[in-house]
This record gives structure tokens, sequence and C-alpha cells, in this order.
């Protein structure tokens, strides 16, 4: 399990304040990875409904809630992934980022757009090997450019994961504890 200092020592407080400043802009969210600013515009519609089918699952499946909007801290960077997996509650009380303790899973979904390969990559590298070093148990990838559905699992402590498990989307998905079950990605 790797240890989180409570500010991970590449980011400068100018980069902090400058991701502060952008969480007002409207429609958009900024987030630092592999220590660059990224700004992403809000998602399309099948985006949205691929979260709430997530959101859905989690709520029935495990009663968690999947937040949204929030910041979390890695070692490696500063993310907002698609979804969070915690129980209700969990971020009460926290600023707008923070360590992602009691988080079960991390959801993201990458653009349909074949014009943000750029965007794919970044969910498929740096935020997978940023979200394992932060060692949160599960990250689910819905990679609408591949066509696939993939579940990351047993973070290493380092930057990657051990397990790795994908289907196409329209099948089932087998999730690993602490989620345990199956995913129908039918509606993806």
């Amino acid at each position: 399990m790797t240890a989180m200092p409570e500010e991970p020592p590449f980011v400068r407080e100018d980069l902090r304040e400058a991701l502060a400043a952008l969480e007002v802009m409207p429609g958009f969210r900024a987030e630092l990875v592999d220590g660059e600013i990224i700004v992403s515009p809000a998602p399309d519609g099948q985006h949205e409904t691929i979260i709430v089918a997530v959101d859905d699952w989690v709520r029935d499946v495990h009663g968690l809630r999947l937040h949204r909007n929030l910041t979390l801290i890695s070692p490696e960077g500063e993310y907002v992934p698609d979804g969070i997996a915690a129980p209700k509650g969990a971020f009460a009380g926290r600023e707008w980022h923070s360590k992602p303790d009691g988080v079960a899973m991390v959801l993201e979904v990458t653009s349909g757009s074949r014009r943000d390969r750029k965007g794919a990559e970044r969910d498929r590298g740096p935020k997978r090997r940023g979200y394992a070093a932060a060692d949160i148990p599960l990250y689910l990838l819905i990679d609408r450019l591949d066509e696939k559905a993939t579940i990351f699992s047993e973070p290493r402590g380092d930057d990657d994961y051990a397990h790795i498990v994908s289907v196409a989307l329209g099948e089932d998905l087998p999730i690993p504890a602490p989620l345990e079950g199956v995913l129908p990605t039918r509606d993806f």
C-alpha cells in the first residue's frame, strides 16, 4: 500500500491555484495530468448515459454512490474522474480536492470523438497509473473509441494494476472485490 503525502510533492502552489480558478468555468473541468493542466469540455449525452448506468449498478448492487465533479489527489497528479464509487457522505466536509480515502472504484468514460484521442490516451495511461499509485482498488474504463469496458484491479502500490479484464461493449464485465459482481454493458 502506498502512503499518500498530504500534498503531492510536485504540485506547485501556483498550479493548484490555477486549477482552483479553472473550477469556476461552467461546463468545463480541469485536471493535473503528468504535470500538465488539462481542461475538458462538458461530455455528450452518450457519455452521461453510461455514467448513469454505472451509477445505477453501484447503487442497486452495492448501496454506494457514484460521486462526480470531485478532484482526487494521487502521487501522480490531481484527477477529476467521471465517477467515484464510495459510500454516501464519504466526501462531506472535504475540500474540492482530497485524498481518495474510502474510494472503492473510479470510473472514466472516453469521449466518442476520434478527435479526442489524446483524452482517451490519458485515461488509458497516466490516469490509470495515477489511480494505481493512489491505491484505488478498482479502475473502470469505458473506452468508447475502442468499444471496450475494462476493469483494472489490485493496485501494485507503484503505478499499475496487477489484474486487467476487458470485454467488448455489450458484454457483461465481471467486477472483482470490493465491488464483486457483474456489470452489464449492453446499454453503453
